[in-house]
Parts: C-alpha cells; structure tokens; sequence
C-alpha cells in the first residue's frame, strides 16, 4: 500500500489540512494518508491545546472523509522527552514493512528540513513530498538533494496560528463548535476584534469569573467563556450594531446605545462562535443591565465585570465576597450601584428598580 504520512501539532487542525490531504491522496494514488499529532513538537515549546483536545477536533474534522485516517503513535507517547521524525517513521516502517510511505510537509519546513534530526536518513526511508505555502519560494537545490516531490496545489496562507488569533473562518464548523463550547484558544481569537484594553479587561474578566463560579461549586467552563466573550460586541460600529439591533433586537433598540452590546455579544457568541449553552448565553445578555433571572453563573460574570481589578479600584473585600457566597455578592453590586447613583445624582433606568426589588428587598436568590 502507498501510504501518506502528515505529520504536524494540528493545534488546530484547520479545513486546509484536510484539503491537502486530501489533494496529496489524489495526486500522488495514495491508499491512505495518516495524519500524526505530534505530542512533543521540537520546534514548538508547548501547544496551546491538550493532545486530548487537539486529537478530538481531529476526529471531528474526519467524521465524513475517506482514506484519511488519525495515526496516534506519537501522542499517545507518555514519555516527556521530544520526539523527531525519524524515530517516527522508523517505528512506522518496523511495524509495517511493505508499505511505501510518502512523507508530506509545507514548503516552510521543507526548505528548512536540513535542520530536521538525520535528514539524510529519513530522505532514504520515505519519499518527501512537499505542498507549496504562500510566501515560501522552494530552495530548488535542497529538494533535490533530499529527492522531494512538489504537490501542484495552490500555494496555502493560511495556518493554525491564523485561527489562534482569530480568523475562524478557516475552521469546519464542528470544529469551531468545538473550540468555542470548550474555551479553547478563545483568550487569543477575541483579540482582533477590540483595542489592547478591551481585550486585557475581556481576559481578566473571564479568568475572575471563572474563580467565583470554581469557588462557589459552579462550572468553571461556562463562567470562562461568558466572561471572554462578553465584550466581543462593543467596538462594532454604529451602523452595524444599529443593523443587529433592528433586525434581532428591535425590543431593545430604544434602549441606550451603551448596552447594546449586551445583546449583540450573546448574538456573536451563537452564530459566530456557535456557542450553544444557552446559560453562557444568557449570561452575556444580562452581563450590564443584569434582569430579574439571572443564573448563578450569569451573577459570576456581572460581579467579575463591575469587580475587575483592572478597572482601577480596590474591589477585594468585594471579590472575597463573591468567592464565599456569589448571591450575597451579587446582591452587594447592586447595592453599590444604587448607592453610588443616588450620591452622584445619576439618572437610573427603571429597569433597575425591578432588579434591585427583586433581589436587594424581597431577597430572591434565582
């Protein structure tokens, strides 16, 4: 059998990766390809995922595809120490000796491959194949000294590290769902779309959140991405919110233009980053305004929100608070809110009144 062997962190596995697969399945006759998550990758000092999460969206990505199979001799390698190639492909060939194996890698690694550990040695136990990458001109004497073949594809911009830092776009969706539903990377993919302060605020705010609800016997998960996503609205421009408003939101366009992001942070959270838990949903919704049904994780992100210590202010008697008993927090924001407007004669929205009456006088806990 001739078998392709693509080996890479896949951290994350992106819908390019399986087009070359794919493509390299086709070009080259291949029976098979196997796609190897590294567990120790040498050029990398750590990954951003788990192997665990890593070998799930690898799965996902494959549910529908043919002769493109998950290879795991590397990641399930408990061993600490850093595994190269040619202990791979080594261990491969022992195991099934007839096979013929085309090693395939991006034209970024190629060029480089005379710094891989023994490249002589593996140039002689696997035909190399290289695919071309925007921006990566083949040093056309390095190939031919290791004997490459080039896949004829179109030249690939994209990587992992461009979904890292937010462009989802390249991900299947299942894979997207994924991610998102399990926080992954998403401290990173927020980042383009809000200034530096913004994102510091989202980051520190997601990370509180989630040591209130830890703290108070909650889950932990949710908290984090309500609180990462709970600003992802806030810097879209006015038309455009306007838009979202008018046609999701028409409820609430009256309302001030300020906490409209409420609204269209929860919008971006579910058809963007297919988040699907309708309490981290939720919880964006009420994250300024709060409401009169708030769950316990959405009180975790409104108190991290008003309690983050990058706004500036000593809020640690608060957040102790919070960490003890996230009802009795809650409760305490509001409070302050009410006795901060009243001694600064600020206007408050009636909204209010019903939320504080319902949880500040009449005492409700849900």
């Amino acid at each position: 059998m001739k078998i392709g062997l693509f080996g890479g962190s896949f951290d994350p596995v992106t819908k390019t990766h399986i087009e070359i697969a794919l493509f390299a399945l086709t070009q080259l006759s291949l029976d098979e390809v196997q796609l190897i998550p590294t567990a120790h990758n040498p050029w990398k000092d750590h990954d951003s995922a788990s192997k665990e999460d890593r070998l799930k969206m690898l799965e996902i990505s494959l549910q529908n595809t043919n002769h493109i199979t998950i290879n795991h001799i590397e990641i399930d390698n408990n061993s600490d120490e850093k595994n190269y190639t040619y202990q791979t492909i080594t261990q491969i060939i022992e195991e099934n000796p007839n096979n013929e194996y085309y090693y395939i890698m991006g034209m970024d690694q190629a060029n480089l491959f005379y710094k891989w550990k023994h490249p002589k040695r593996i140039s002689k136990m696997v035909q190399l194949v290289a695919f071309k990458r925007g921006g990566y001109k083949p040093d056309k004497k390095l190939l031919k000294k290791y004997h490459f073949i080039k896949l004829k594809n179109k030249p690939i911009t994209a990587s992992s590290s461009d979904v890292r830092n937010g462009h989802v776009e390249l991900l299947d969706k299942n894979v997207l769902h994924y991610i998102s539903n399990q926080g992954i990377y998403l401290n990173t993919m927020i980042q383009i779309h809000m200034k530096e302060k913004r994102w510091k605020h989202s980051c520190s705010v997601a990370n509180l959140a989630k040591d209130f609800a830890n703290s108070n016997g909650l889950n932990g998960k949710q908290a984090y991405i309500a609180g990462i996503l709970h600003d992802i609205a806030k810097e879209l421009d006015h038309d455009t919110a306007a838009d979202l408003m008018t046609k999701y939101y028409p409820e609430y366009i009256h309302m001030s233009e300020a906490i409209w992001h409420q609204w269209l942070s929860s919008y971006i959270a579910k058809n963007i980053y297919l988040i699907d838990d309708n309490v981290i949903l939720k919880a964006i919704e009420d994250h300024t305004t709060a409401s009169t049904s708030m769950s316990a994780i959405g009180k975790c992100l409104y108190c991290a929100d008003k309690l983050d210590p990058l706004r500036g202010y000593d809020s640690s008697k608060q957040i102790e608070i919070c960490k003890n008993n996230i009802h009795q927090g809650f409760r305490n924001s509001l409070e302050d809110f009410y006795s901060f407007s009243k001694e600064k004669g600020r206007d408050i929205d009636p909204i209010f009144f019903k939320i504080y009456e319902h949880y500040c006088i009449k005492g409700e806990i849900e």
